[in-house]
């Protein structure tokens, strides 16, 4: 079965949206904007606190309670996380899963402490790449910064750790609306088994079919098209039914 998945970036407590990460602008108020998605047949939320670890504002606990209680499927909240501690307040407040990013390449032991203490299905790290040459490099602190690993070493490590799913987006291909990066779901593919959600750049019904058929992912994280009302997630599961 597909999972349509729609990501809420959120920037002093606003939803946001930009190409390649930058030019973010305003789109609505996360409450408000989550009504839009009330009965949607969208399968997920995500709510990802993309300036967390510059900022060190974290996105409002009261948003999070308010967003909690009128939401009818699976909550994943990410940015900022650091604490066992931190994810027991979010689970507190309504979060189903939590989404490790920039943190977990300073502290990889994080992430064993997480899955030992939690179980594995409840962490999904985040994987920001970008492409050089016949490579994928992987960034942390929502794209500014280049790590040292490659992604293909990155996922296997994070893999060993007990990671249950990984959050694959292409830094290049955000926002643009040309197409998933197909290349890099390939490489990770290939080297491992894990479930993967495929994110930046969907641009119409024909990537997720392609993907879905031919490199068997079946998660997909959508923002613009929905956000701006390119594409409803009704008509889109509509189509999705006879693939």
């Amino acid at each position: 079965m597909i999972r349509l998945i729609s990501c809420f970036d959120i920037k002093n407590n606003m939803v946001v949206k930009g190409v390649g990460f930058n030019n973010l602008k305003i789109i609505e108020n996360p409450v408000n904007l989550i009504n839009k998605y009330i009965n949607s047949k969208i399968d997920e939320i995500v709510l990802l606190d993309i300036t967390s670890n510059y900022t060190k504002k974290s996105l409002s606990n009261l948003v999070i309670k308010k967003i909690s209680k009128i939401l009818d499927v699976p909550l994943s909240i990410g940015g900022g996380i650091n604490t066992l501690e931190k994810i027991s307040k979010l689970l507190k407040l309504g979060a189903d899963r939590i989404i490790i990013n920039s943190y977990c390449y300073e502290n990889i032991c994080f992430l064993k402490k997480i899955t030992s203490y939690y179980g594995s299905q409840l962490l999904i790290v985040a994987i920001d790449i970008k492409k050089r040459k016949d490579s994928f490099l992987t960034y942390k602190n929502s794209g500014f910064k280049k790590t040292n690993f490659f992604l293909e070493d990155w996922c296997i490590i994070v893999k060993k750790m007990g990671c249950g799913e990984i959050l694959l987006t292409s830094i290049e291909k955000d926002g643009n609306k040309n197409g998933y990066d197909i290349n890099s779901l390939y490489h990770i593919k290939k080297m491992i088994d894990i479930s993967i959600i495929i994110s930046g750049g969907m641009g119409s019904i024909n990537d997720i079919y392609y993907i879905f058929k031919y490199l068997k992912t079946n998660s997909f994280l959508i923002a613009s098209l929905f956000h701006y009302n390119f594409l409803k997630t009704s008509y889109l599961k509509k189509y999705l039914k006879f693939i």
